[in-house]
């Protein structure tokens, strides 16, 4: 055989790899203490780099590197602690923290779900959005902290005194979801279908300790406000009986008021499992045709803009329990003194989109100091 011939298998040799969901699968059945580390598209000479880095660490690390969807980077199956050092190291060479780490043990489902999803042709998370038939395998692959939105609520101290953290929520971006899908999310309809596909992936990690700190922060100040699924959520939670406003609250939209009857159910059912209810999506609009005072929910959040200040909006106010609202959306201080002279306690910051996992506080005056608060023990596990 000749040299060009030599050259030529050598090439073909090099250009193949095994299947990724093949090696993935073999990974997994021995998950214990492993990893696998994700390195995204970079410029050539870069990627080269980090090429030799991950075939140099699975020296040590063990594992397979292996070519990723959308020219991203794996090593598949890495001893934990090398792969760490690994990913700091490669870190470092690009110059931010990009690189991805999963563990086998705790994210087995979502790793298989990605090398379907490569498999099927449909780009990654970190590509310009998936097919629409791998739409599904993508959602189930897409790392929730990149669309999660974390806000911290505020319950303002009627003598004056500086306002304290009262609670969290956490919410799926639709802005930044919306750009992962690409073509995709201009389609609202397919926009709704994923994100309600991953609020209730979000229901289910919160359960799981690994995940939970990730998503939620260090401290927890006061109820977990959560998006739940339009169907009623299954097994009972550990929050005790009898409802009120307890330690989860499961978030709906305003649409579910349609049906007076099947939300008094469902908040029924709601409180089976320790979980109050909380209706979202109110505006001025809203108010002028609802009896808010007579929905069956725990909470009211209501999102503020200037015409909640005209009469009917008013009006509508007045007969609802002050202690029932939320007030989303506060971005001034107009929005705070209307808040206050209304006798509303509880606030959030804008409802605008914050970066995926970042935490939004109130950029208003500073009687929203966050100092002095103890912070809640982290909730039980959610039903899921």
């Amino acid at each position: 055989m000749s040299e060009g011939s030599n050259s030529t298998t050598a090439a073909a040799a090099a250009g193949f790899q095994t299947p990724l969901l093949a090696v993935m699968r073999e990974a997994l059945r021995n998950p214990m203490g492993r990893v696998a580390l994700r390195v995204p598209a970079m410029p050539p000479h870069r990627r080269r780099v980090a090429r030799a880095l991950l075939q140099e660490g699975a020296l040590a690390a063990g594992g397979v590197v292996l070519d990723g969807p959308n020219e991203e980077l794996l090593l598949i199956g890495a001893e934990a602690g090398r792969a760490v050092r690994l990913r700091g190291l490669i870190d470092r060479l690009i110059g931010s923290q990009v690189t991805g780490l999963w563990s086998l043990e705790r994210d087995a489902a979502a790793l298989q779900a990605y090398a379907t999803a490569a498999e099927a042709g449909a780009p990654g998370p970190t590509g310009t959005g998936p097919a629409l038939a791998c739409l599904d395998a993508w959602l189930r692959a897409l790392p929730l902290e990149r669309v999660v939105r974390r806000v911290t609520g505020m319950r303002l101290d009627p003598s004056g005194g500086p306002a304290r953290p009262a609670f969290l929520r956490l919410s799926i971006g639709r802005q930044p979801l919306a750009c992962l899908l690409g073509g995709l999310g201009r389609d609202a309809d397919l926009l709704d279908h994923a994100t309600r596909t991953l609020a209730a992936r979000l229901l289910i990690a919160i359960g799981d300790p690994s995940q939970r700190r990730e998503l939620m922060g260090s401290s927890l100040p006061g109820p977990l406000h959560l998006p739940v699924p339009p169907a009623p959520l299954s097994g009972r939670g550990d929050g005790g009986s009898g409802g009120g406003r307890g330690a989860l609250v499961a978030t709906l939209g305003l649409e579910m008021a349609a049906n007076p009857a099947a939300l008094q159910a469902r908040r029924e059912s709601l409180a089976l499992q320790g979980w109050a209810l909380e209706l979202e999506g109110i505006d001025a609009a809203a108010l002028r045709l609802l009896a808010i005072e007579a929905l069956p929910a725990d909470w009211l959040r209501i999102t503020w803009s200037p015409a909640l200040a005209a009469p009917a909006a008013m009006s509508a106010l007045r007969r609802a329990d002050p202690g029932r609202i939320i007030l989303a959306g506060v971005c001034d201080d107009v929005a705070l003194d209307w808040a206050g002279n209304c006798g509303l306690r509880l606030l959030e910051g804008p409802a605008a989109e914050a970066g995926p996992g970042l935490q939004v506080a109130l950029p208003v005056s500073a009687a929203l100091s966050a100092a002095n608060f103890q912070p809640a023990a982290a909730p039980a596990r959610p039903a899921a």
